[in-house]
């Protein structure tokens, strides 16, 4: 699943604040309100100097007009007078009373004709220089009757108020220019600019102090959060005596240091644990992998190879096997679950096999006693699934027990298809405490082999969900069958990797391969054998075993118990005497048919003894006369017909007796 946001970038814990206007968010929001109130505090500036220069204006044009009106009244008044004399006034006369108007310093009169022709001006230029302008004035003074108009002529603005004589077609007027108009209004300007500028000077300092008074805590706040993401939990957080949302931030500050020196302090601790469990899980995990047999047999008649992988650091799959002289027992189980209880299950599994294997011939006892020893205190209720072989190498049987495990798969020596081994299922080990599980047996030709697994292989899935399953696990096998049993558990183990691809290991995944090549030594096909511990229990099982030689061979049970009082004999003595205490030993028993004889063999691989070479006891003494010893092997001679004793190249003691049966 792709994550809900994508990192762009890293954020940089090198960055050093500066307190830089532009480099502050707030500062470039309270710069751009200031731009704000200038601009408003400019328009409104200007809008009253426009209005100020209007009523200055209006003022200039009220005092030229009240100048220009008494002229032109005067002009009047004095042709009034001139007409009532018979007289007649003169141009001169007139412009005398018009040169006498002058508002400003810079203004000047002219006067025209009825024709709108120049006839006076106060500004001489206007006749060499400014026509131009001349015939401007003089245009807009014929266009109308009087008033005052604004005459612009190139970058010259002009005030011009005219009015008309009423003398002769007369009009005089009266030009101030802007100069002279705005002369009161510049201190005005001035004034206002140097308010403008102050004001706006003022404002920068209160934002800039604002900004300033509000980016100091964030940028302390800085600081310390940088502190703290080095690793300085008692970095001390500025003290803010607002109560307004540096306030909080504040406080939340406060709870984050403390939630985050608790959490490390947890994790701190979490960690260490997690360190000690799983320092504790791998050593479990060298210990139940020293568990499992890492070296094999190395005989010409047998190959063995087992493998085990578990899912977690341990795993509750078990293999094991123990040869005893010609027999072979071999353990595959699987523990419900996984982790350390499946682990715990399968060292008490492995160890009770461990134990069982070689006292209890059948493979059914042996799982029977492994049952009983779980299922008596299985407070957990944790259930094991077992495959227990034994292969008899000499008569070339296997006897077999299932108890709901897998079926192993059988490679025929003929050539015939790869199968799966017909089994019992039985019931899990651990279920019910007493409970007979049946037993199988099935002959083990050379060249046999099989391939025992657990539901690790099988179950095996890939990407897509798809379990790797039996029938593809036949056609593996079919494509190896040849190989020797190293060879097949890495092909198999390398296709089940190879179908899994991508895809989690769920499961323990636990293979053992045997396969029998066959004897190599001269076989004894009437030999009856049987294995023993150099213990002093396993003398009731060799009881069972001479009677039943002796019921096979036609010998009635006085013979067999007088058979079985002489082996006795000799075995108790190398229980006794042929090991070192705490030495384990083996005593293997031999019994066939020789003729008309029963031949008796027992070997051992203690220290080297010659029975044969004991004087005979004498029984005529008393007890206090007679030496110590010696009894046991009068017994021995006087039951049986004769004995004989070699000692072999290999280190075996072997002693063989004869009885005569009766015909």
């Amino acid at each position: 699943m792709k994550p809900y946001y994508t990192m762009t970038e890293e954020p940089n814990f090198e960055y050093k604040y500066d307190f830089v206007l532009w480099k502050s968010f707030s500062a470039r929001l309270s710069l751009a309100i200031l731009v704000i109130a200038a601009s408003v505090f400019l328009v409104a500036l200007l809008a009253y100097l426009y209005f100020s220069e209007e009523m200055v204006r209006e003022e200039t044009a009220q005092r030229a007009r009240i100048e220009l009106r008494e002229a032109v009244i005067s002009m009047r008044v004095l042709s009034v007078q001139e007409d009532k004399n018979h007289g007649k006034v003169t141009t001169d006369a007139l412009v005398e009373k018009l040169r006498k108007v002058k508002p400003y310093p810079h203004s000047y009169t002219l006067m025209s004709d009825s024709l709108g022709q120049l006839i006076y001006t106060g500004d001489s230029a206007l006749l060499g220089s400014k026509k131009e302008l001349a015939k401007e004035l003089l245009a807009v003074m014929r266009s109308s009757k009087g008033g005052m108009e604004q005459v612009m002529k190139a970058t010259n603005v002009s005030l011009l108020i005219h009015e008309p004589v009423g003398v002769a077609g007369l009009h005089a007027a009266v030009v101030c220019s802007r100069a002279d108009i705005l002369a009161s209004y510049k201190s005005l300007i001035i004034y206002g600019a140097l308010a403008f500028v102050l004001g706006l000077a003022i404002l920068f300092a209160c934002c800039a102090l604002a900004i300033y008074r509000m980016v100091r805590p964030l940028h302390l706040f800085a600081e310390s959060a940088m502190s703290i993401a080095e690793g300085n939990l008692e970095t001390p957080l500025p003290e803010i005596k607002s109560e307004d949302e540096l306030k909080q931030l504040r406080n939340a500050f406060g709870y984050m240091q403390t939630s985050l020196g608790q959490y490390i302090e947890d994790l701190k601790t979490t960690t260490a644990a997690k360190e000690h469990m799983l320092s504790e899980l791998t050593i479990a995990h060298d210990i139940q992998m020293g568990m499992t047999p890492k070296t094999f047999p190395q005989r010409s008649d047998l190959s063995v190879y087992a493998n085990m992988k578990p899912a977690r650091e341990v795993g509750g799959d078990l293999y094991d096997f123990v040869i005893e002289g010609d027999e072979m027992f071999f353990i595959v189980g699987d523990v419900a679950g996984k982790g350390v209880p499946a682990s715990l299950y399968m060292a008490v599994t492995r160890t009770l096999f461990r134990q069982l294997a070689g006292n209890y011939q059948s493979a059914s006892n042996i799982v029977r006693e492994i049952n009983r020893a779980i299922a008596s205190e299985n407070d957990a209720c944790i259930f094991v699934t077992l495959f227990v072989g034994v292969l008899d190498l000499r008569t070339q049987m296997l006897t077999y027990c299932n108890a709901a495990h897998c079926a192993p798969v059988l490679i025929p020596p003929d050539g015939s298809e790869c199968r799966l081994l017909h089994v019992m299922p039985n019931v899990p080990i651990g279920i019910v405490d007493r409970y007979d599980f049946d037993e199988q047996q099935m002959a083990f030709d050379a060249d046999t082999a099989l391939l025992l697994y657990t539901d690790g292989l099988t179950e095996a899935t890939n990407d897509e969900r798809q379990l790797f399953g039996e029938e593809q696990l036949l056609r593996e096998v079919e494509m190896c069958r040849m190989a020797t049993p190293r060879e097949m558990v890495g092909f198999i183990a390398q296709r089940v990797e190879h179908f899994a691809g991508d895809a989690e290991q769920n499961d323990d995944l636990t293979m053992l391969c045997l396969r029998y090549n066959g004897l190599t030594t001269k076989k004894h096909d009437d030999n009856r054998h049987l294995l023993l511990k150099n213990e002093l229990a396993e003398v009731e099982r060799l009881r069972s075993f001479i009677l039943s030689v002796c019921r096979e061979l036609g010998a009635d049970e006085p013979f067999a118990m007088s058979v079985n009082l002489a082996a006795e004999e000799v075995v108790v003595n190398i229980i006794n005497y042929a090991y070192d205490k705490g030495t384990r030993g083996h005593i293997n028993i031999y019994a066939n048919r020789d003729g008309n004889k029963l031949m008796l063999r027992i070997e051992d691989r203690g220290a080297p003894f010659d029975p044969t070479t004991i004087e005979q006891a004498d029984t005529t003494l008393s007890l206090d006369e007679r030496p110590i010893g010696g009894l046991g092997i009068h017994l021995v001679r006087s039951i049986m017909d004769s004995l004989t004793y070699e000692r072999s190249a290999d280190g075996r003691n072997i002693l063989t007796l004869y009885k005569k049966l009766d015909d």
